[in-house]
């Protein structure tokens, strides 16, 4: 195609078959459009109402419809319809539709794909008297993929229409115009106050051009060009003289108080809900302005560039437009990537939403009363990381179709807004993300109504009492659900604020105020109340005395006991004071929604906490959140832990996402839902302890989904997994044991994804856990895959009670840039080494060669060698002095070697560490802790080489036990095993980590098995590589099973990979 301009054209002209065959040749359909009649409408499914259906071809298995619309029908369901026909009755060729209709002017182009009974339609709909450069820009990108393969030209129109390419586009344009925006604002204002501002802007400007699209500024549908042109043409000052009037003195003023400027704007609602009040910053920055030329710039490539669409994308549409699904990704997408790798928020994928939320209600609404509607107006649905609030618009959409199918009257628009002010809750630490996601739940009430008028479109509710600026973490749960007098008063307050408008509002605003700063107070009174009743209890056991009389000093712990009531007693008290002298009130559930606490909790948690470990956070909050979550102090699975050595330390790798269950599990009601979207690594990891035993503790799981073998949206390095669970409601029966789960209904439903299938089975909780201790990993495995697991296991002993032992991590540097080099050549006992831009000298015996887990194959070592500068003995122990050559190579290093934080006082500065594994007196097996299976060589005794710690060892009383164990580690039966229970990392890979090669059974009769093994192992090392089915063969020999006990575990390790 010559240009946009000859594609607006072509776009704004397609109001009959000959201008859409136009359109249609410029993509590749060159053969002349030939007309359906009835009886072919008929045998292709088309709706019988079509006024007209036309047919042409392209190259292979190409087809292109043309279709007249009648005026009556609607558009979106129809074209639906024509997908799904299509996508049954003619499968086999590959089409494209263009549609059109008269009254009024759409225009539509649309292709689909198909996975399984499902068709997936990706489209571009338009008005075409209303053609924005966005749609011109998408015809000639569509016109330009074409290629000589069929299959690739309509994949590439799939993408071309698909979300992913708009969304990039409109990100682009939307980083460059917050940017320039914040870059010309005048005066000395910090670069994120700057970026803050740049936001506030855009977004207002964006949601009205929502408003636009539908015709509610002023019936003007360039409103805001407009007005710029207008602006720039009487002398310019777009901020001061319309922007600012628009936003603070019309949109959120009462239409009879709006003063005469702001009547010149014409017919403009009145919007209220606070997006169009000035935010604390910019009454700080009240005299700060932004340049014409960057507004300009903003119609220019951003808000009169792209078309704006109320609609939310689904599972089974999409549109080549801006909606505010889109608009929540690109802005979150917005964000530092050092902030979001730090706070661990990404954006989620909307099909995930789309699930979860289905979910959370099916599990939510399982039990509904007879009055189903009074069930669904009483539902609060809280999100507490809420983000740019894509969970809570898309539950909020379900709940309102929910109330409409089951009798609530009204029109879908304002049961929309019923829901909004009586169910909808969330939290977030980041106040532009509250801000975002207050914008998407106003649109997503604003964009559905009806309503032509502009000037009788009801306000927007106030909704900074519902979603929060906080942090869920912190402050008190809904533990003390002591009645709270107020809280009836506290509902019908916040009730009566979300419609409250001008000086109605501030006085509901302070009354709200004081009502959550009193059920601070009650609260801190009540713990302060229970503080007092430990303390008494303890002195009480202090002072008693034995059986002679005499009463004796307090131990340690029971003076460290009192000591912190006494510092709680006086922190509540500090902080009562500070409350009622007007101190500012820092966020708590049990203050700011201690209504939804006297009435039992919510009844849907849902979300997707921060994925991030806590390590990443301030050590001060470390400590705090250790004392307050249980999932935190006892994180580690200690059975796992002991065996692999590796300690209760561990725990620091805890996830905050784990921290979050345990949030959500104190908040929930009894009987309420948790619908949570989690890194799968909770299930499996060793730091996961705590958050697996805290529910099978407290909570019935209702689903778990695994999704890591699926391909993913994420932006980050995540596998995911959905689990939605519900608050167990206590009972004098027992919970948790095997006679309590008899039912399919009351067992777990699993369900594992991978390569676009999925399978799903039902298990009992009991049969979740690995060895069934306290906080095991969980085995997500069909029924005949976990007996097969079990048969292999109870077949032999653990790795760790082997004659092997625990797993030894590899050597430890703590600064590769100082140890590791390379070899460029070597004279005598002097070796001249290299490493990244620095050469130099050092002496030959402080070189060993170096074991990476990325180098290491099956059997053999991979890519270029490399040494480690080595300032130990071979017994492990550290030099006491470095040769001088060595010295003087290591001593640029030393201010960054002694930061380590291994490196205590007593070692040497030049010390590496955990150095057991590299003793060279035994023969060795090393393996990668990471990979799509094991993979393990064998270091014979004597020989030098070090494993770092990407690698794991195991030291051997024999070469031959060596070659028997390399055996057992690169064949398929150990892989299978291990898979199953293995951490998932990237790319279907696993972590074999210590705890995890522990448990890996070991033949029992190890004299016999190595007899059968070893052979196998010293071929593999000699280049002699055995192949699979050998070494299954001789590892079921020498564990003396059978294939067929074993031969469901195999299998899904192989559909698995």
């Amino acid at each position: 195609m010559q240009s946009l301009e000859r594609a607006a054209a072509l776009l704004r002209s397609a109001g009959s078959p000959d201008r859409v065959a136009e359109i249609l040749s410029e993509l590749g359909f060159t053969d002349p459009l030939l007309p359906l009649d009835r009886n072919a409408v008929s045998a292709l499914g088309l709706p019988a109402n079509l006024r007209s259906a036309h047919i042409t071809q392209a190259i292979g298995a190409l087809r292109g419809l043309a279709l007249d619309i009648d005026a009556t029908c609607e558009l979106r369901e129809t074209l639906r319809h024509v997908a799904n026909a299509l996508a049954r009755t003619a499968s086999q060729l590959l089409w494209l539709v263009v549609a059109f209709r008269h009254a009024p002017a759409d225009l539509a182009i649309l292709c689909w794909r198909s996975v399984g009974s499902r068709v997936r339609v990706t489209s571009l709909i338009c008005r075409r008297d209303r053609i924005v450069q966005s749609d011109a820009e998408t015809l000639c990108t569509l016109a330009s993929v074409g290629g000589e393969s069929d299959l690739l030209t309509h994949a590439r129109w799939l993408d071309v229409l698909g979300r992913q390419a708009i969304t990039n586009r409109f990100f682009r344009a939307l980083d460059k115009t917050v940017n320039e925006l914040s870059a010309s604002l005048t005066g000395r204002i910090e670069r994120s106050e700057r970026r803050e501002l740049a936001l506030l802007y855009i977004s207002r400007l964006i949601f009205l051009s929502f408003l636009e699209a539908k015709g509610w500024l002023n019936g003007d549908f360039s409103f805001l060009a407009n007005g710029f042109g207008r602006c720039m043409e009487a002398g310019g000052r777009y901020q001061k003289r319309i922007l600012e009037p628009l936003f603070f003195g019309t949109l959120n003023t009462r239409i009879r108080a709006r003063s005469p400027r702001a009547r010149e704007f014409g017919r403009i609602p009145f919007l209220n809900g606070g997006l169009f009040s000035r935010s604390h910053l910019e009454k700080q920055r009240r005299s700060s302005t932004f340049s014409d030329e960057c507004f300009g710039d903003a119609y220019g490539s951003l808000l009169s560039h792209y078309r704006f669409s109320g609609r939310e994308d689904t599972a089974d549409w999409s549109e080549a437009s801006i909606d505010p699904e889109i608009l929540g990704k690109a802005f979150e997408a917005l964000m530092a990537a050092e902030d979001r790798k730090r706070s661990g928020a990404f954006y989620t994928p909307q099909d995930l939403v789309e699930s979860l939320t289905r979910h959370s209600l099916d599990s939510a609404l399982a039990e509904q009363s007879a009055d189903s509607l009074k069930d669904l107006q009483r539902i609060k649905i809280l999100d507490p990381a809420c983000g740019s609030g894509a969970f809570l618009v898309h539950i909020l959409d379900r709940l309102a179709l929910l109330r409409r199918e089951s009798g609530e009257p009204g029109p879908l628009a304002e049961i929309r807004r019923r829901v909004l002010t009586t169910s909808i809750f969330g939290v977030d630490l980041n106040p532009m993300a509250v801000w975002l996601c207050e914008l998407r739940l106003w649109l997503s009430i604003v964009i559905e109504s009806d309503e032509p008028d502009p000037m009788r479109i009801a306000p927007l509710p106030n909704l900074d009492r519902h979603i929060r600026v906080g942090d869920s973490l912190s402050g008190s749960t809904f533990d003390d659900r002591g009645t709270i007098g107020s809280s009836r008063k506290l509902a019908s307050l916040r009730t009566r604020y979300m419609r409250a408008t001008g000086p109605r509002k501030l006085t509901l605003a302070r009354a709200l105020d004081r009502l959550e700063r009193s059920a601070a107070v009650d609260v801190l009174a009540r713990r302060r109340v229970r503080f007092n009743a430990q303390r008494k209890e303890l002195l009480v056991f202090v002072r008693a005395r034995d059986l002679f009389g005499l009463r004796h000093p307090p131990d340690h712990q029971t003076r460290l006991r009192l000591e912190g009531i006494r510092r709680g007693l006086r922190d509540i008290r500090d902080k009562i004071k500070a409350l009622r002298e007007g101190a500012a009130l820092p966020f708590s559930f049990a203050a700011h929604f201690s209504d939804i606490a006297a009435a039992g909790g919510f009844d849907i948690v849902i979300g997707n906490p921060p994925w991030v470990r806590v390590h990443r956070i301030a050590e001060l909050s470390r400590r705090r959140l250790r004392q307050e979550f249980t999932v935190y102090r006892r994180a580690a699975w200690e059975s796992g832990a002991e065996s692999a050595g590796a300690g209760r330390g561990f725990a620091a790798q805890i996830d905050l996402a784990a921290l979050f269950v345990e949030r959500a599990s104190d908040l929930l009601r009894p009987g309420g839902t948790l619908a949570y979207l989690l890194p799968s690594k909770l299930w499996r990891s060793l730091a996961g302890g705590g958050v697996r035993e805290l529910l099978l503790d407290r909570a019935d799981i209702v689903s778990i989904e695994d999704l890591t073998q699926s391909r993913s949206q994420f932006d980050a390095a995540v596998y995911p997994s959905l689990l939605v669970a519900r608050r167990r409601i206590e009972s004098s029966t027992s919970v948790g044991t095997a006679a309590t789960y008899q039912t399919a209904d009351e067992r777990i439903r699993v369900t594992i994804r991978s390569n676009g299938t999925a399978r799903t089975w039902r298990c009992p909780p009991h049969r979740l856990s690995v060895d069934g201790t306290p906080g095991s990993p969980w085995l997500l495995l069909p029924g005949p895959v976990r007996k097969s697991f079990d048969c292999l296991t109870r077949s032999a002993a653990p790795f760790s009670l082997s004659r092997f032992g625990r797993p030894l991590l590899g050597v430890k540097t703590g600064y590769n840039d100082a140890y590791l080099v390379r070899v460029d050549s070597i004279d005598g006992d002097i070796a001249r080494i290299s490493s990244r831009d620095r050469v130099g000298e050092i002496e030959r015996e402080m070189l060993r060669p170096v074991i990476r887990g990325e180098t290491l194959g099956q059997w053999t070592l991979v890519g270029r060698s490399e040494y480690l500068v080595w300032p130990h003995g071979d017994d492990g122990s550290t030099r006491r002095e470095l040769p001088p050559l060595a010295r003087r190579w290591l001593l640029p290093y030393r201010d960054a070697l002694v930061k380590r934080t291994d490196l205590h006082e007593r070692r040497l500065w030049w010390s590496v560490f955990r150095t057991e594994s590299a003793n060279p007196e035994r023969s060795r097996v090393v393996w990668a802790d990471f990979g799509l299976r094991p993979r393990a060589i064998v270091v014979a005794e004597g020989e030098q080489h070090i494993a770092l710690n990407t690698c794991y060892v195991a030291r051997c009383r024999t070469l031959t036990d060596a070659y028997a164990l390399a055996a057992i580690l690169n064949g398929p039966l150990a892989a299978a095993w291990l898979n199953a229970i293995a951490e998932p990392a990237r790319g279907r890979y696993r972590r074999y980590l210590g705890w995890t090669m522990a448990l890996l059974p070991v033949p029992a009769r190890w004299n016999g098995a190595r007899k059968i093994l070893a052979p196998l192992g010293e071929r593999g090392m000699q280049g002699d590589i055995p192949p699979d089915e050998e070494l299954l063969a001789a590892a079921l020999e020498a564990y003396h099973i059978d294939r067929e006990k074993v031969q469901p575990l195999l299998s899904w390790s192989v559909d698995c990979d």
